[in-house]
């Protein structure tokens, strides 16, 4: 590993040292939204020797306007064979990166041939087609409530190796291979996020499948008995699909599995993290609807049904709810989350700049969750 990342830095280096500078394109992307709940809190009757008591355990979010993201990307070519991009800026993301301004991503990038390149990468990460596209770039107005558990870890850097290669004018291949930190990016032995994926274009027009199988070390939360310092224990992820998208018809489902999650409800004495294994699936399609008008030049409609079993390897067990004394013991034997997603988008030129109306909610709940709330979300965004 240490070998091959000193001869690509080497090879980078060298091309870029009698490199013929090119200005780079420059990208923006600016997304304001609305957003707005419909449901009740969650009011649990707690008895204690504090006395008796309301404890909310669910609570609505606000309603509010929000700055999803704001981005300045520039990509380009030192010259034929090193490429490069850049961006920053600030995303709500349901990973986690925060309002603050960030680099978002990164890569550097060394090109033997046109078809294939080798570098370094802080970015989105082959995991299928829903992970692997940019957030406000998929159908629907948030990706699956699932993926933010699949994908380990929102913008990875490390070692990238990726081909896209067409055989024929509709049938071809896009692959890449990634050696990762992990989250907390410790040594490469402590923990690491080891990723292949593949994208088959077929020779059916618009159709392709595609997988990837994602290895992953890290802190699950044991920690060792003598040295009090965390284990770090291997775990994975996989998942499969396909994704259509010719004329008017957009159509993409994915199946995703893996064993080894932090932050679930389900209790340590009855399934540790590390051995907790999960699923999850969605499907989604839209139509759209060609208007000929200069103002909106197309309306495309959508929908989504996404489920995610929470605890797929776990039985029946009699949960002990910490937040009420009443009801202190809940059979849970069911850890599905289902959704159901409608929306419209209304296209306000050919490809940039869209209003959508998105509106996500809750079809079934675990036993030991709370109902959410419904979220409709009206969103303007751009970018060019």
């Amino acid at each position: 590993m240490k070998l091959l990342t000193m001869v690509t830095l080497v090879l980078i280096l060298q091309t870029i040292l009698f490199a013929e500078f090119e200005l780079p394109e420059i990208h923006t992307n600016i997304v304001i939204q609305a957003e707005s709940y419909f449901g009740d809190n969650d009011v649990v009757q707690d008895s204690s020797y504090a006395g008796n008591f309301e404890n909310t355990i669910y609570a609505v979010p606000v309603n509010k306007f929000t700055v999803r993201s704001a981005t300045i990307e520039a990509e380009g070519l030192f010259n034929e064979k090193i490429e490069y991009n850049m961006e920053v800026g600030m995303a709500t993301c349901s990973g986690g990166l925060g309002i603050n301004i960030l680099l978002m991503e990164a890569g550097l990038f060394y090109k033997p041939y046109e078809f294939m390149k080798i570098g370094f990468m802080k970015g989105h990460i082959m995991r299928g087609f829903e992970m692997h596209d940019e957030c406000v770039g998929v159908l629907t107005a948030e990706k699956p409530y699932s993926l933010g558990a699949f994908k380990n870890q929102c913008h990875p850097t490390g070692l990238i190796f990726e081909a896209d290669y067409d055989f024929t004018e509709t049938m071809g291949f896009e692959t890449q291979v990634g050696i990762l930190n992990g989250p907390q990016e410790m040594s490469f032995d402590t923990e690491y996020d080891r990723n292949i994926g593949l994208i088959f274009r077929t020779p059916l027009p618009g159709l392709s499948v595609g997988g990837y199988y994602n290895l992953i070390k890290q802190d699950f939360g044991k920690v060792d008995s003598v040295t009090s310092k965390p284990i770090y224990e291997e775990g994975h992820r996989m998942g499969f699909g396909a994704d259509f998208d010719f004329n008017n018809i957009f159509l993409r489902g994915e199946y995703y599995e893996g064993k080894g999650f932090t932050g679930s409800k389900v209790p340590e004495t009855i399934k540790p993290a590390d051995e907790l294994e999960m699923n999850a699936f969605y499907i989604e399609g839209a139509y759209t609807i060609k208007t000929n008008g200069e103002t909106i030049p197309y309306i495309q409609p959508y929908i989504m049904y996404q489920s995610w079993n929470k605890a797929s390897d776990v039985d029946a067990f009699y949960w002990d709810n910490s937040a009420t004394f009443i009801d202190d013991e809940i059979l849970c034997d069911d850890f599905v989350s289902n959704y159901f997603t409608v929306g419209i988008t209304f296209g306000l030129d050919e490809e940039h700049t869209k209003l959508k109306f998105d509106y996500e909610f809750p079809v079934t709940v675990p036993d030991n969750e709370s109902e959410e709330a419904g979220k409709l979300i009206v969103r303007l965004q751009t970018g060019f």
